[in-house]
């Protein structure tokens, strides 16, 4: 709830602020013109080409950036499940007793990565990232280390077993992709990059209501269009870092590994 209330206030009070300079800048520039006439604007077409092309160039590469951040995510979760699948097969390996005690453990580890997901969690605003259920992060630092204790203590080091060379692996692999997912969702751009999208859009907010100043009526379509065209941009651009926080959401593929859990018998 803080994230989408701190998302959509930014994106409204930056569509209200472009409102704002672009009748500003209208206004300044219809003054300029009454005193420069109508060549004193002819060498500022240059200057205002180049700062919305980098505007433009700035918007494009933080999109693709997010889009990139977002699919990484999502196959995150499908090498997740592939990982516990895996590990689940090759830990059957051991004899039966401990197979089926290596197995139970596997389990309840997965669907506590599957419960930590589906819990409600919220935005720290100053850190920028998920606030995750500490109780059930500490849960699975203590199932984890209990199955890889007792993987471990299934691999004698008298005697070698077929098994361990297999099992051993895929739960490090299992547990690897786990931290990945973690690091994925602490992946952003700086923070001054979005200050800049900020004011490079209000800025360019203020140039092109200077630029419409030819016209003698004041275009509210046009107007509310592109403040709006920049504050919807600037809230999807937010909105893809957080995927599980905002409306758009990889949450739909969280199913992979729920999935990988119920085949485990």
């Amino acid at each position: 709830m803080i994230f989408l209330l701190f998302s959509t206030g930014v994106a409204l009070f930056f569509f209200i602020s472009s409102l704002g300079l672009l009748n500003y800048g209208r206004h300044l520039g219809l003054r300029y013109r009454a005193k420069e006439g109508v060549d004193g604007v002819a060498g500022l077409a240059t200057i205002e080409g180049a700062i919305f092309g980098l505007m433009g160039l700035l918007f494009a590469f933080t999109i693709s950036g997010a889009l990139q951040r977002f699919d990484d995510r999502r196959q995150l979760v499908i090498q997740e499940a592939t990982a516990a699948r895996t590990a689940y097969d090759r830990l059957g390996l051991f004899d039966e007793e401990i197979a089926r005690k290596l197995q139970a453990g596997l389990k309840g580890y997965v669907q506590a990565r599957v419960d930590l997901y589906r819990m409600p969690h919220d935005f720290l605003l100053w850190r920028r990232a998920e606030d995750f259920s500490d109780k059930q992060e500490h849960k699975l630092r203590e199932l984890k280390q209990t199955l890889w204790n007792a993987a471990d203590a299934a691999c004698p080091k008298a005697g070698y077993q077929p098994a361990c060379s297999l099992a051993l692996p895929a739960l490090g692999n299992l547990f690897e992709v786990a931290l990945l997912r973690a690091g994925a969702s602490e992946k952003h751009p700086p923070q001054i990059i979005y200050f800049m999208l900020f004011g490079l859009g209000l800025a360019c907010s203020l140039l092109a209501g200077f630029g419409i100043a030819a016209r003698t009526a004041r275009s509210w379509i046009h107007m509310v269009i592109f403040a709006l065209t920049l504050a919807v941009a600037l809230y999807i651009v937010t909105d893809m870092e957080y995927p599980r926080l905002g409306l758009i959401s990889i949450e739909a593929f969280d199913h992979f590994l729920a999935d990988a859990r119920d085949d485990m018998r």
